[in-house]
């Protein structure tokens, strides 16, 4: 038998040693999904952030006038593979990752392709960490997890609904449950040419959550989050919006309650939340800046006919006091969410934001009311019909865009949505959607944009959406 014949046996036969031994106490798990998106919008624009629907300054000659805006059309598509290595009930390895592209690519410059696949033959690396996380047991009662995982507050998403790397640890006994967490989610090695030790110029959030089963239909939570933003600069917003030169130091406190029940056929939830804190080296010079926000929700939700009537209220207070040592708008991570009114346009909904795609009125979700009603019918096995209405305006009126030179804004109102989306669920696996969204703006957006035809100031468009979409799970 020659040498490497030899050779090529004893690996094959170690390999399978390597892999027969832990593989017959592993078991392995795979999930993903996938989205296509093709979008239709004079305001989704291929970007994610607050919706760019007017024109601060009509000289500036780098934007079109709003009577001028086509329409953009565009296609994207988002993968996602995940893989979970469970030793036990006790210890797993959870791993997620995440391939977003737009057809034709995203350029760089003129006929400049980026890597993200979106071009001919394909050839862009896309791959992204979504989920990183080891989870595992100690004992019965407390379960812990390290790494890049999702994270959601008990606020229905307002403070905090992202990925982010966090070390956990879930306490259970009987109906009490605690999650006590930490994350570091931002980091200042070296800001220009200050040079600083790691760990000294972070962001920290802290994380404090108690979850109380009352009975089978009532459920409540208490929870404490302590913001800790110490980094030289690009603090998360709307925090960096007070910020002027020099170091910022920002600690914010945040408490908030929360419950949810049913009486009889109609299910009831909502919570409250204030905070208080300071920012040191804020706007009013060298001085504090001292944070007092508040937040607010109740919903309903009953099964009338062949599906569900909803109705929620959303209030996140906003920042009007003339007094620069005091800011009342309502603080937060910077990444939230709030799907229960089923908004397009007027506020960030995730279910509603399937790929990279995530252009809002209210993406960073503060100074904020939003009263919605909604109807999700279920026509048969296969085919369901949503339709939501939603009016939203700020509590606070002293950031509304203004048009250079044209004095202030005529009200508070942000707009009165309408949408709709018709699915056809193909099978288990497989959804067709489509959706459609228009968006009536108001006073707080008068007179913020510039007509191109006239010398005058002109109101901006009214901005819309349509969307077709397929989504796959398995």
């Amino acid at each position: 038998m020659s040498l490497k014949k030899t050779v090529a046996i004893v690996a094959a036969a170690g390999a399978l040693a390597a892999i027969s031994v832990p593989a017959m106490a592993l078991e392995n798990e795979f999930h993903g999904s996938y989205t296509f998106n093709g979008i239709f919008s004079n305001f989704q624009d291929g970007g994610s952030g607050d919706a760019p629907i007017y024109i601060p300054s009509k000289t500036t000659g780098l934007l079109p006038a709003r009577d001028k805006i086509k329409t953009n059309n565009y296609f994207e598509q988002r993968g996602r593979i995940q893989y979970t290595a469970k030793v036990s009930d006790d210890l797993k390895l959870v791993t997620q990752f995440e391939l977003d592209t737009r057809f034709g690519g995203i350029t760089d410059g003129k006929y400049t392709n980026s890597s993200d696949a979106g071009v001919l033959d394909a050839d862009g690396i896309n791959l992204e960490t979504k989920h990183i996380y080891l989870d595992f047991n100690l004992g019965s009662n407390v379960k812990v997890m390290t790494g890049i995982m999702p994270y959601k507050d008990t606020l229905k998403g307002i403070y905090i609904d992202a990925d982010a790397p966090i070390v956990a640890a879930v306490t259970t006994l009987g109906s009490y449950t605690n999650i006590t967490a930490f994350s570091r989610f931002g980091e200042d090695e070296q800001k220009g040419t200050i040079t600083t030790r790691l760990g000294d110029r972070a962001a920290d959030l802290v994380v404090f959550d108690n979850f109380f089963t009352i009975n089978k239909d009532t459920k409540a939570a208490l929870s404490y989050y302590f913001l800790a933003d110490y980094r030289q600069g690009d603090q998360v917003a709307p925090l960096s919006s007070l910020f002027k030169g020099g170091q910022h130091d920002a600690y914010v406190h945040t408490l908030g309650a929360s419950a949810e029940t049913k009486l009889g056929p109609v299910a009831l939830s909502g919570f409250l939340a204030a905070q208080a804190g300071h920012v040191e080296h804020g706007t009013a010079g060298n001085n504090s800046l001292y944070v007092h926000g508040w937040a607010a929700n109740a919903a309903a939700k009953a099964a009338v006919g062949p599906g569900t009537l909803k109705t929620a209220f959303l209030f996140t207070s906003g920042n009007n006091n003339a007094n620069d040592a005091q800011y009342r708008g309502w603080a937060n991570s910077g990444v939230q969410s709030y799907n229960e009114g089923g908004m397009m346009i007027l506020v960030r909904d995730t279910a509603n934001s399937p790929t990279t795609t995530d252009r809002y009125l209210r993406r960073v979700i503060t100074n904020v009311a939003l009263l919605t009603a909604g109807y999700d019918a279920n026509l048969t096995d296969k085919i369901y019909l949503n339709g939501n209405v939603g009016i939203a305006w700020a509590p606070a009126s002293a950031g509304a865009p203004v048009y250079a030179g044209a004095g202030h804004n005529s009200g508070d109102i942000l707009g009165t949505e309408f949408n709709l989306e018709a699915g056809y669920k193909v099978n288990a696996n497989l959804t067709l959607r489509a959706q459609a969204a228009y968006a009536m703006l108001g006073g707080y957006y008068t007179g913020s944009a510039a007509n191109s035809t006239a010398a005058d100031v002109r109101d901006p468009e009214n901005p819309y959406t349509l969307r077709m979409l397929a989504s796959f799970k398995f």
